[in-house]
């Protein structure tokens, strides 16, 4: 048995030993305590032998209760103290006929507690004992020749049973350390297959992640020089991904990825690449492409199949797909390049209305990089502190009084001075950086009506807020925070949503459910730009809106356009009926402003009555106080 197999083995019998040996000095203990006592009463020599033997198991035992860690040992002295007990006894009482079973006994222990090696010196040497004894003790002993003989003959035989099956079982653990080895070899195999997986493969959709499209996308590219083929290289992003994802949680959102992932492999052939970058983001390579129009049939799959409805938990998702193509080689670059021209132009089907998809041209290219420098530049103008708030005045058309005012954002742009919201918040739209611009917006408008609270004026002041932003989440968390800093007065009107109609329609429910929980804050809810989206009464009796603002390309015309007159009138007379406030925006004359009054529309705002202005501007405002001409106050 080799070494190692030993040390193996023999860290496993520990607690066997112990069982053993407690129960052999249990067993002595009690035998040869009585028998002692029993042989006192003869008197018997060996009385005393058997109080010995008592008194070692004892003191073994309790030995071996302290320091179980020590079991080798105490094995090795109850060893030789039995031997020496056990010998005593073999020439002390030579009359007893069974004094050489303790040698038998003695054996197996031995065999038992120590194995083959150590057993057969053992065995020697009670042999030798039993030898000496005899030839000691002469014509005493009532032990012939013969019986000495086949004593010996019997322990060699005990010898022999143990050796044989010490062999069998040194046999049976070297095949099971040979099936334990090759059971971990095949482990460790299968261990190395899924790390070598996991390293290559999407660990949610199983379909290639960026490494393997890295050696796809070059072997690819390599065949289709070979070819002289066509490589389409298409970047996917799922439109509508992230508001299902924060809504439902991540688990629905795997589920999402995991069932969009099929469609995206169903709608290709086998020899095309289906790869996952990580999020909501795709790389599909169409490769042995003839002729670029052969791609499209592929992309208008994807686009079809990925907009169908996902039914998940009795709930459908609906979501869609923009895609961005590279072509090789129209785009003769290398891999990493194709694969930057196909993200870029993904972000410009986005820009176009999402849904589609968008070659890559050079000219999309430098408005890619266009767009990622505003980008660049917007993060660093919010964080330079670049941007202000200007707030527009809205008056009470029949007193002409301050009755609030609309914030509006500015970029102190370094080089191109000041920058209106047209000028760079398309470029944010259905965006992070939308989100952190919109919070900022909120903060500086607390910031200014906490202010304007300490200088004695108390207004109501509206922000526009994207419904991309209203729906993220923790939305309604982060507006109370922004409410317990403000503490607003019980009923007072100190902040206002302004909403698009088109946005709020587009998710009536839970813009029904955000608006439900703004009012608790004292926040209200307006409707911008009414009119010029897909107005409905059904949809207008589900908002608890309490302002319509009346889109200002109605208003400009009114006087002299009959359409947008009704409009507005009817409008007006929409906002009484569900009572709610109206605000006509675009008020840019007197004329307008009487005539509005006239309809009874109660709010007016435009650059008529005041340009926006800085906050320490309209601390200190006054509207016109005559009707006959409109003031230009900025």
């Amino acid at each position: 048995m080799p070494e190692q197999d030993r040390q193996d083995h023999s860290r496993d019998q520990p607690r066997y030993k112990i069982a053993f040996l407690n129960g052999i000095f249990l067993l002595a203990m009690g035998l040869a305590s009585a028998i002692g006592v029993y042989r006192l009463t003869m008197p018997h020599p060996l009385a005393t032998i058997d109080f010995l033997i008592a008194g070692a198991a004892c003191a073994l035992w309790f030995y071996l209760r302290q320091h179980p860690d020590q079991v080798e040992r105490v094995a090795s002295i109850a060893l030789a103290l039995g031997f020496l007990l056990f010998l005593a006894a073999y020439l002390v009482a030579p009359q007893q006929g069974n004094r050489l079973s303790l040698f038998f006994l003695f054996s197996a222990a031995a065999f038992f507690l120590k194995g083959i090696r150590v057993g057969l010196w053992w065995l020697a040497a009670i042999i030798a004992a039993i030898v000496l004894g005899y030839l000691v003790r002469g014509g005493g002993s009532n032990f012939s020749g013969a019986d000495l003989g086949t004593a010996i003959l019997y322990l060699v035989a005990l010898a022999g049973v143990f050796y044989f099956h010490e062999t069998l079982k040194n046999e049976e653990l070297a095949r099971q350390r040979e099936h334990d080895l090759r059971r971990e070899l095949r482990v460790r195999m299968e261990h190395e297959k899924q790390l070598e997986r996991l390293a290559h493969y999407d660990a949610l959709t199983g379909v290639p992640n960026r490494v393997m499209l890295a050696d796809r996308l070059a072997q690819a590219l390599a065949r289709a020089k070979r070819d002289q083929g066509l490589l389409a290289v298409c970047y996917l992003d799922l439109d509508g991904f992230k508001p299902i994802n924060d809504r439902l949680g991540h688990a629905v959102g795997d589920r999402v990825l995991v069932e969009v992932t099929r469609r995206i492999r169903e709608s290709v052939r086998e020899d095309d690449t289906v790869a996952r970058l990580g999020g909501d983001e795709f790389v599909v390579l169409l490769v042995g492409l003839q002729a670029a129009e052969e791609c499209v049939g592929s992309l208008q799959r994807i686009l079809e199949r990925v907009a169908r409805p996902i039914a998940i938990d009795g709930e459908e998702l609906a979501l869609s797909a923009s895609i961005g193509v590279a072509l090789y080689p129209d785009d003769e670059e290398d891999a990493e390049t194709l694969l930057r021209h196909a993200d870029q132009a993904m972000y410009l089907a986005k820009l176009a209305g999402k849904n589609r998809y968008h070659l890559f041209d050079p000219a999309s290219d430098r408005r890619a990089r266009s767009h990622h420098q505003l980008l660049l530049e917007i993060r660093g103008g919010l964080a330079g502190g670049e941007f202000e708030l200007y707030f527009q005045p809205k008056i009470e058309l029949a007193s002409r009084r301050l009755a609030g005012a609309e914030a509006l954002i500015r970029w102190h742009h370094p080089r191109r001075g000041l920058l209106l919201p047209g000028d760079f918040m398309r470029a944010v739209e259905n965006t992070e950086l939308e989100i952190e611009l919109g919070e900022w917006v909120i903060a500086s408008a607390v910031d200014h009506l906490r202010r304007w609270r300490e200088a004695g004026l108390r207004i109501e002041i509206g922000i526009n807020i994207s419904a991309y932003h209203m729906q993220s989440a923790g939305f309604v968390p982060r507006l109370r925070e922004q409410a317990r800093r403000y503490a607003p007065q019980p009923d007072e009107r100190w902040l206002q949503i302004e909403v698009l109609e088109t946005a709020a329609l587009d998710d009536i429910a839970r813009i029904s459910a955000l608006i439900a929980a703004c009012r608790e804050l004292g926040i209200g809810f307006a409707l911008d730009d009414f009119g010029s989206g897909y107005s409905s009464l059904t949809y207008l009796s589900q908002l608890d809106v309490d302002t319509l603002k009346i889109d200002q390309s109605f208003v400009r015309d009114m006087q002299s356009d009959k359409g947008d007159h009704a409009v507005v009138q009817g409008i007006i007379a929409l906002a009484r009926a569900f009572d709610m406030r109206c605000v006509a925006e675009g008020v840019e004359n007197e004329a307008i402003h009487q005539a509005l009054l006239q309809m009874g529309c109660e709010l007016g705002q435009g650059n008529g009555i005041a340009l926006p202005m800085p906050a320490a501007a309209l601390a200190g405002w006054q509207p016109a106080p005559r009707q006959g001409t409109y003031d230009l106050l900025s």
